[in-house]
């Protein structure tokens, strides 16, 4: 499991992080929820290394990655998968080639072993067929889910979503939803989804952390916090316009 101990991050003047404090459970989905620019996306890059915090700790399956060798560091990392908000899939190359970029970056496969590996992943997204199309070729929705394959083609422990659902239409962000769902219920997958969606929330959430100016002001089921901070979430997609 995954554990965050007082964690601080400050950028220049502006303390964006200020002591938080989560457990992320394997084999199960927390959501962190909040606000633009109260540190979601810093914490969830603070979860990999790509960001050293000031102070405090993540725990990674018992190992502290804020103190680790920079060499174990990139090792822990392979435990992690990313899914960017933007999907960050590279123009100029194909779906299979897309996907397969860290099995050819990171292992010794085959390359018929990659194309099998790339083949499964598109499967398991719906996407089975479209190995030589370009992302200029797909819809929203589908380079979301080619995003998506890439992440799950290296079989992590751990998968990071940040925004899974942002710039997608009802139909297609259920669709992600379920992804992720299925993930979770078919590989044991843990994830951790940063989002201000609240269907998503509700659909994905085992636990959700609220996060805002920096602090996690509640951490619970998803259950809690409709029950408790209902106004807060109506306020919360007021912000964003939903």
């Amino acid at each position: 499991m995954i554990r965050i101990r007082d964690l601080w991050k400050r950028f220049e003047d502006k303390e964006v992080l200020k002591g938080v404090n989560l457990s992320i459970e394997d084999g199960q989905t927390t959501v962190i929820l909040g606000p633009s620019g109260q540190g979601k996306t810093v914490l969830l890059k603070t979860l990999v290394g790509l960001l050293k915090p000031d102070r405090g700790e993540v725990l990674v399956d018992g190992e502290d990655i804020v103190r680790v060798p920079r060499k174990r560091l990139f090792e822990i990392r392979k435990k992690f998968s990313f899914v960017f908000q933007g999907g960050a899939l590279f123009d100029f190359l194909t779906v299979k080639e897309n996907v397969g970029l860290f099995l050819r970056m990171h292992t010794r496969m085959k390359e018929e072993e990659i194309d099998a590996k790339v083949r499964e992943a598109l499967k398991v997204v719906g996407l089975s067929g479209t190995e030589n199309l370009y992302p200029e070729e797909l819809s929203g929705g589908m380079k979301k889910r080619v995003a998506i394959a890439r992440a799950v083609v290296s079989s992590p422990k751990y998968i990071l979503y940040d925004e899974p659902t942002t710039g997608l239409d009802r139909t297609n962000a259920r669709a992600v939803n379920n992804l992720i769902n299925k993930l979770k219920d078919q590989y044991g997958v843990t994830s951790v989804v940063v989002t201000h969606d609240i269907e998503c929330m509700e659909t994905v959430a085992d636990k959700v952390a609220l996060l805002k100016e920096g602090k996690m002001f509640f951490v619970g089921k998803k259950e809690e916090v409709e029950e408790k901070y209902l106004d807060y979430l109506y306020k919360l997609e007021e912000s964003y316009g939903i």
